[in-house]
């Protein structure tokens, strides 16, 4: 298996040991679980993004339909 290794400052590496001992309790590997879930975090928030960029600017283009002409008994079920 590679081997990353990374060099944080000193309140970063207080909040991985403090989140690896934290769920999962301080086991062989739990560093490399959060970061690894971590990076699977971040890439799924740039996707969400991106796709929401993307929505927008369809949104933006589109047209307004509309619902037409009604009565307001019928907006209101009566």
């Amino acid at each position: 298996m590679p081997q990353v290794v990374l060099s944080l400052e000193q309140k970063y590496d207080d909040k991985l040991r403090r989140l690896a001992n934290t769920l999962y309790g301080g086991r062989k590997g739990a560093m490399s679980e959060v970061v690894e879930a971590g990076i699977e975090m971040l890439e799924r928030k740039i996707k969400r993004d991106k796709a929401y960029k993307k929505l927008l600017l369809l949104s933006s283009k589109s047209r307004a339909l509309g619902m037409g002409k009604f009565e307001r008994e019928e907006a209101y079920g009566r």
